[in-house]
């Protein structure tokens, strides 16, 4: 029941992460948000049930965990309605300031969560008799409820989401809910309804209690440091494997399966452990030098050829190139082992505290709250500020001097063993040793001695090569996306609409790259102003430091020139905001197989762009798939295609080669071009060859399995039959 119960709990985080992302933003500020808040929730369920589970017999506990299922079910059936109808249509003008998206996610959440979080105290004191032997059968619980998440996290991350979509995804885990809360309550009758003992208070208890408040503040630490790893981990494989839609649910599954690994392992081996507080200590330290090893065998194994040198150009998650040796090879050993060890302490944890049976629900509960406030202390400090002040590299070694803390409080007494020598070594190796952020984003892009700037922070990685045979490539969250000289399609895609528009003064480009699509974006004379949202701020760093060192190229004037302003934002969520409407907007949007680019293809995206063009206005992106392309047609009533970019407005379109033609034959256009070292005659050439079509001349076209906001279908590619 309770491995069911934890498979559905992480299809449903998977499923609401992504549709309260809708409110809260796309950025990792926004997920940093509703991480906290989901896991606040599951914390105060916690020591809810935890105060209250032990003034119930075994059978009214197990009754309660059942309640508490039907609970979740009940709110799973109404969540994508109220997510998305209610918090995202009805509340987004609200989602300007972040204190109010962290308090309205939160009150969305906290109904599942506070149920989510009663489950462990219920159901210990329901399993649990007699104190002795307790804490294996609790390790064992949370094992199997550990394990069923990793399941559920993989399930849903890789067949589920990408089968069904969102929403019919949150609904079979409503029915896992209901079938859990039916065969708890079967159960139910087999145990008897005598009441519990109200607790007495003596000295014994009293001195246990201080016992577990100390356990609890190492709980918590711990908890702080093995999320603070994860994320970690999420921005180091993210970006080897290029950010796409698996990505997160990758890592997640491994992380929660290792740990549950861990946790079974460590409820059969508890007897055995003579001093837990020495053996938990013992585990935190080699967790994190297990976490450092896997972070320096990547840098080692690039630049000895065991990996592939330019692992960013190996598309080894697609279609057709996928890699599955490589991508168990990267998890199994950059995450697994030390997903593993840290699975060990929960069960020792419980050895320590578990002196009174009376008090088993409340220790529980106590235990899991300390827990529970650490990871999201851990996702919130890493996420939003440890990235932000030291980057990847800087925060794993913050995190290895609390490894190290925890490695040296083992040899406090006579009774360290020898060979926890071996990790305390490791962690000051690490802290003396390990290359800083720019060093080993380098590497892990292929470069030894060229030129490059390289800026991290909470937003993302950006990284653009000066020199060798990829002179000028910027790489985003490890995708190879645009060039400097400004390529000639990127001109092409940001030039296409000021150049069909009759008066393009507003314009507004989603997508910066180099700047290519917005530098283009204002060759027109008509154009007053250009704005431009990029969601990954260091990419703008970047490019204020290419132009720091003297680079030109079109940069310095779309960073200083008075017609262009850019800003960071998440591009979808600023439009909604905006009271500005457009002449003419364009997405240089991201590969449509990336995490969240279903954001923008999906049908509900364009419907918003349309309430967003001025009348006549003009909206172009590039067509990468045949189902964006239906997608799109599904709500413009009048779409030109001019291979490879898409126009659609709900008016008839002006675009005619010959007008094209003389526009770009100005004196000032041609200036502008020059400036940004732009080939004019190339560029004229796609627009005097690419094929024109009509595809919507007036009126819509169903499409009959379109992008939506609750089933992204391009982004889960590998659910799609060639």
């Amino acid at each position: 029941m309770f491995f069911l119960s934890g498979a559905a709990a992480l299809i449903y985080q998977t499923a609401w992460h992504r549709l309260l992302g809708l409110f809260a933003g796309a950025d990792t500020i926004a997920a940093a948000l509703v991480v906290g808040a989901f896991l606040l929730g599951l914390g105060i369920g916690s020591l809810a049930a935890g105060l209250y589970a032990d003034r119930l017999s075994r059978r009214a506990a197990l009754i309660a965990f059942a309640i508490c299922e039907v609970g979740i079910a009940v709110f799973a059936v109404l969540s994508p309605w109220l997510y998305y109808d209610v918090i995202y249509r009805g509340l987004l003008p609200l989602a300007e300031s972040r204190g109010v998206i962290f308090a309205i996610v939160f009150a969305g959440l906290l109904w599942p969560t506070f149920l989510m979080g009663c489950s462990l105290p219920f159901l210990s004191k329901a399993v649990v008799s007699q104190i002795a032997g307790s804490a294996q059968l609790i390790g064992w619980l949370y094992g199997l409820n550990t394990l069923g998440a990793g399941v559920g996290a993989f399930f849903g991350g890789w067949y589920l989401i990408g089968t069904v979509g969102f929403d019919k995804a949150v609904y079979l885990g409503a029915l896992i809910n209901l079938i859990v809360a039916g065969g708890g309550l079967l159960l139910a009758r087999g145990l008897d309804m005598e009441a519990a003992r109200p607790a007495q208070k003596t000295m014994a208890s009293e001195t246990a209690d201080g016992v577990v408040w100390r356990w609890a503040l190492l709980v918590f630490v711990s908890g702080f440091l093995i999320v603070a790893l994860q994320i970690v981990w999420y921005r180091l494989i993210g970006v080897l494997l290029q950010s796409n839609g698996y990505s997160f649910s990758l890592v997640l599954t491994v992380f929660l399966l290792g740990d549950a690994a861990g946790l079974l392992v460590g409820a059969r081996v508890i007897d055995r452990i003579a001093d837990p507080r020495r053996f938990f200590f013992l585990m935190q330290g080699i967790a994190t030098a297990l976490a450092l090893a896997g972070a320096w065998f990547v840098y080692f194994g690039i630049g000895a050829g065991i990996l592939p040198a330019t692992f960013v150009d190996h598309d080894i998650m697609g279609p057709n190139t996928a890699n599955p040796a490589l991508i168990l090879l990267l998890l199994a050993i950059v995450v697994l082992p030390a997903s593993f060890i840290m699975g060990f302490s929960f069960p020792v944890v419980q050895k320590a505290v578990q002196r009174d049976l009376d008090r088993l629900g409340s220790r529980v509960g106590l235990v899991q709250l300390a827990n529970i406030v650490g990871n999201s202390m851990g996702s919130l400090v890493a996420g939003l500020l440890l990235l932000d002040l030291a980057g990847t590299a800087g925060t794993l070694k913050l995190l290895v001097a609390i490894g190290l803390a925890f490695s040296l409080l083992q040899f406090a007494g006579p009774r360290a063993t020898r060979w926890a020598y071996v990790p305390a070594a490791v962690l000051v190796a690490g802290l003396a040793l390990f290359p800083g952020g720019e060093a080993f984003w380098r590497r892990l892009h292929g470069l030894t001695d060229e030129k490059a700037i390289v800026a991290e922070d909470k937003t993302g990685l950006s990284l653009l090569k000066m020199s060798g045979k990829d002179d000028g490539r910027l790489y985003i969250q490890g995708h190879s996306q645009s060039r400097l000289p400004f390529d000639t399609v990127h001109a092409y895609l940001g030039a296409i609409g000021p150049l069909t528009h009759d008066a393009p003064k507003r314009v507004l480009v989603i997508g910066s790259g180099t700047g290519g699509t917005p530098y283009a974006a204002g060759l027109n004379p008509a154009t007053e102003k250009v704005k431009v949202i990029e969601i990954v701020a260091p990419v703008i760093e970047t490019l204020k430091t290419y132009t720091a060192s003297d680079g030109k190229s079109g940069v310095d004037e779309l960073l200083s020139g008075k017609r262009f302003d850019v800003t960071v934002a998440d591009g979808r969520h600023s439009l909604a905001l905006d009271p500005v409407r457009y002449d003419v907007i364009e997405a240089d949007a991201i590969l449509p197989k990336t995490a969240l680019s279903g954001l923008l293809n999906s049908r509900e995206f364009f419907e918003q762009v349309r309430t967003k063009l001025a009348p006549g206005g003009i909206y172009v992106q590039w067509a990468p798939t045949e189902r964006s392309v239906e997608t799109f047609r599904s709500v413009f009533p009048y779409v030109t295609m001019v291979h490879p970019a898409l126009l659609g407005s709900d008016r008839p379109i002006p675009y005619r080669r010959e007008k094209i033609a003389a526009l770009l034959a100005q004196p000032d256009v041609s200036a502008h071009f020059a400036k940004a070292r732009i080939d004019k005659a190339e560029l004229a050439k796609w627009f005097a060859d690419k094929k024109i079509e009509v595809l919507n001349d007036g009126r819509t076209v169903p499409a009959p399995s379109p992008n939506t906001d609750f089933f992204p279908r391009d982004e889960y590619y590998l659910n799609r039959r060639p």
